[in-house]
């Protein structure tokens, strides 16, 4: 801890514990102390820890290959690609290391479909959407970007669930909408259904009224 103290940029206030090892649902401390995970790594380890097959997987890969960047063709990435977009409905995917990654583009595809005429997206308020710069600037809470103004010009935050005030949004500048399903600061806000629906019918209709340079619904 002293260690990380002194040579770690404070970017994270940090709990007194220091992880060792995990077991499905548990962690473990230096001292071997069982604790329940109920953050999952910020919810991207939804399999647990250690899981026997994952764990086996990724021994027998990294004794092959670690890396080779998005230079070359893997035997894996088609498929994987294949599967997604067969469950998901979507016609292609962007594999990316994280979800501000994935924010950022988001940001750079609504930007390059609306054109330069086109720079607003839509966001909610209470939002957080990461810490790149082109993901603060569309997080709908202004503690996380008041260090780093100004940010990324065009971003219009309305209530949640607020269909009426959706609608308004939506103007001929409007590039694209931003959406979690569910929000989880401050608590676990879910999105009413007919307002996702009216955000994909908006969505659509600008995309049909502006031609290619219309609107791009992220969720």
């Amino acid at each position: 801890m002293e260690l990380e103290r002194r040579y770690v940029m404070p970017t994270y206030a940090r709990y007194p514990l220091a992880l060792r090892r995990g077991k499905g649902c548990y962690l473990y401390g230096l001292d071997d102390k069982k604790y329940l995970d109920l953050l999952s790594g910020i919810g991207v380890n939804a399999l647990g820890h250690a899981h026997p097959r994952i764990t086996k997987v990724i021994q027998k890969q990294a004794a092959l290959l670690i890396h080779t960047s998005n230079l070359y063709y893997h035997e894996y990435t088609g498929k994987l690609a294949q599967r997604l977009c067969q469950i998901s409905g979507l016609d292609r995917v962007f594999f990316t290391n994280s979800g501000a990654e994935s924010m950022e583009a988001a940001i750079k595809i609504m930007r390059a479909h609306g054109g330069p005429d086109r720079p607003e997206i839509i966001a909610l308020e209470n939002s957080f959407h990461g810490r790149t710069m082109g993901a603060i600037s569309i997080t709908g809470q202004p503690k996380y970007r008041k260090d780093f103004e100004p940010l990324l010009a065009g971003p219009r935050w309305i209530p949640a669930n607020d269909i009426a005030a959706l609608e308004a949004a939506f103007n001929e500048r409007t590039s694209g909408i931003v959406i979690e399903g569910i929000q989880g600061e401050g608590g676990v806000h879910p999105m009413q259904p007919e307002f996702l629906r009216t955000a994909r019918r908006l969505a659509d209709q600008y995309n049909s009224l502006l031609g290619p340079h219309g609107a791009v619904l992220v969720a």
